[in-house]
Order: C-alpha cells, then sequence, then structure tokens
C-alpha cells in the first residue's frame, strides 16, 4: 500500500519535483517500475475479492494499472491540467519565505493488516473516453477526497462537491449542471462530471470487506446532492442504479444488499417515485435469479419504509407481484398463548 500512496501523491505532485530535481523523481520512478513488476510476478494469481466477479481483479493489476497512467503523466512532462494549483497565485511569497527541512519520514516495519490502506477499486459505470484516463483518475481522487474529509456533515459534503469543477479548467470536463444544453452531454465521448461523482459515491458505498463509513452517510449524500440539482442528478444517478442493476448476477452479494438498502431509502425521499417500467422484465424471470431477488428485497424494505398498498399503486400492474401478498408483521421470539380479560381491555 506504500507504494501506490507513492504513486498517487507523484501524480499530483510530479510537475513540482520535476523542477527541483528531474534525476531523483526518475530514480523514484524506476524503482516502483522494478518494485511493480516484481510485485506483478509474485502475485500473478491473486484472487482477493471484487465488487463484481466479471472483473479483474484486484492487488497487482491496480499497481500495473496506476504505473500505466504514471509513464504517460511521465511522457508528458507531468503537466496534467486536471490537477489544481492555487498556490502559483503566492509564487512570490513562497519564494521570500523561510525554508524548512523536513524530517525524514520512516515507515512502519510491519502493521497489523486492519491498519492498511485498502486500494480503491472505482467502478466504471459509464463508458469513458480511453484519452481522458489520466484526467478521469485525477478527478476522482479528488472527488474521493471530499467525500471522506467532509464525512461529519453532508450538506457541506454536497455543497463542496458540486464545485470541484470550478477549481480545474473549463475543458478538463463536461459539467451537465452548467450546460446550456445538458441533454447533449455524452459520457461516451467527454468525462461527465457528475457521472464522476455518482461512480465514487457507488464505489464507496460497495467498498469491500465494509465500507469506510456507516451506509447511510452515502445514501444522504445523494440525497442532498439531488436536492441541489433535481432534475440532473436524478437522471444520472437512475442512469448509474440501472447500469448496477443490469450486473447484479455478477455482484458480490454483501455489496447488493448494500446498493437495495441504499436505494430503499432513496426512493422513499423522494415519493416513492421511480421508473418501475425497468423492472417490468424480471417479472418473467425465475424466482431465484439474482436479478429479481434484488427486486423483491428493494420492494419489502419500501413496504416497511411506508406501507403495501402505498407502494402497490406507485409499480405497474405487471410488477405488483414483485411485492409480498401480506403485509409484512412482527414476528416475536415469545408470545402470550392466553389473556386474562383486563389485558384484553
Amino acid at each position: 500500500c506504500f507504494v501506490y500512496i507513492a504513486m498517487t501523491t507523484l501524480l499530483w505532485a510530479g510537475q513540482a519535483l520535476k523542477e527541483l530535481g528531474s534525476g531523483e523523481l526518475e530514480a523514484r520512478l524506476s524503482v516502483i517500475e522494478q518494485y511493480v513488476d516484481v510485485h506483478g510476478k509474485v502475485n500473478a494469481d491473486n484472487t482477493l475479492t471484487t465488487v463484481l466477479h466479471d472483473a479483474p481483479t484486484k492487488g497487482a493489476d491496480v499497481l500495473a494499472y496506476m504505473l500505466s497512467i504514471m509513464r504517460a503523466v511521465a511522457d508528458d512532462g507531468w503537466a496534467i491540467d486536471a490537477v489544481c494549483a492555487p498556490y502559483t497565485m503566492f509564487a512570490s511569497e513562497f519564494a521570500q519565505a523561510t525554508q524548512h527541512e523536513l524530517p525524514a519520514l520512516e515507515l512502519p516495519v510491519d502493521l497489523p493488516a486492519s491498519s492498511y490502506y485498502t486500494l480503491p477499486e472505482f467502478l466504471q459505470l459509464v463508458p469513458h473516453p480511453s484519452e481522458y484516463t489520466v484526467r478521469r483518475f485525477i478527478m476522482m481522487d479528488f472527488i474521493a477526497d471530499t467525500v471522506i474529509q467532509l464525512e461529519g456533515n453532508r450538506k457541506d459534503c454536497a455543497k463542496y462537491l458540486m464545485q470541484i469543477h470550478g477549481l480545474c479548467n473549463e475543458d478538463v470536463c463536461s459539467v451537465m449542471t452548467t450546460a446550456q444544453h445538458p441533454e447533449d452531454v455524452d459520457p461516451e465521448t467527454s468525462l461527465v462530471f457528475e457521472y464522476m461523482v455518482a461512480e465514487v459515491l457507488f464505489s464507496f458505498l460497495t467498498q469491500l470487506p465494509e465500507s469506510q463509513f456507516r451506509e447511510m452517510y452515502y445514501t444522504s449524500l445523494a440525497i442532498e446532492l439531488r436536492k441541489a440539482e433535481p432534475q440532473i442528478l436524478a437522471n444520472v444517478l437512475e442512469t448509474a442504479v440501472d447500469n448496477i442493476v443490469a450486473r447484479i448476477p455478477s455482484m458480490d452479494v454483501e455489496c447488493s444488499n448494500r446498493l437495495s438498502n441504499w436505494l430503499a431509502v432513496y426512493i422513499s425521499n423522494f415519493g416513492y417515485q421511480w421508473d418501475w417500467a425497468k423492472w417490468e422484465s424480471a417479472v418473467s424471470e425465475q424466482d431465484d435469479t439474482p436479478r429479481r431477488r434484488f427486486m423483491q428485497e428493494t420492494l419489502l424494505k419500501l413496504v416497511r419504509l411506508s406501507y403495501l398498498d402505498r407502494i402497490k399503486l406507485q409499480l405497474p400492474e405487471s410488477c405488483v407481484e414483485l411485492v409480498p401478498v401480506k403485509a409484512p408483521t412482527h414476528n416475536f421470539k415469545y408470545t402470550v398463548q392466553s389473556m386474562d380479560e383486563r389485558t384484553r381491555e
């Protein structure tokens, strides 16, 4: 994990470090390349669990992916237009400031397994142009840091998330909320900021073995984001959910359950309005198929958040059989077989 942290740091600070000493920077990159090469051979059979079982395994693949990004950035002179550089406005003041020698950073020899940094696994829920791989990683890393740092206040987090794109150059990504014609913004031909926010959100929600924060944080954050931009974020989140649901058969069961919890609470906060017609195809599937079971579980949770008749009225007639015949009731461990008259009254 230390190598991954060093690699991500070099992406952010590589251009500044090159100006101070390009030879040392190249030496660090050479050491990282050697480590990743050896690590890939040792962990060739890595089978760590992934969110989507039809996706490549984590481990060596993550480091190799990061190395490919670093090589591309190094070939381009370590210039990344997505990296914010507000310090350049104060370059003259910094040049006159007192220089301090930073102490050497000593890495611990060993740590408990739970203390190691977990390599992130950003889900790709919509197609992205391959030529924007570096920009996408930097932007999603920026979004992820914001989600982590502002975990204590979902309203502030949603507010500042929607301002991140303003800290970068205008051509770094497309922003639907500021576009004159949002319907013309295509994620297949350009990086779309709102879709990257959704991907980071669902990546945190489905992180294994457990999410970094409570599930309700990601749910409430999505609700705040939609309230900030009702029309656009509603469409973005619905598209992201549709793409995940389409891959439910290959999704880890734990992640599927978390998504079901998230979706039930999310829908309940917006009048139980959803494009239920997209779920009609699940009616013809067998009872034990992952997709049908996911939809049944989600509807059952919606019934518990409301009541049975309310949910039935929201659904198309063809989808009513996905909800339970009877409303869920209490299942007491102990029951009183007989009660006296005073108790009955």
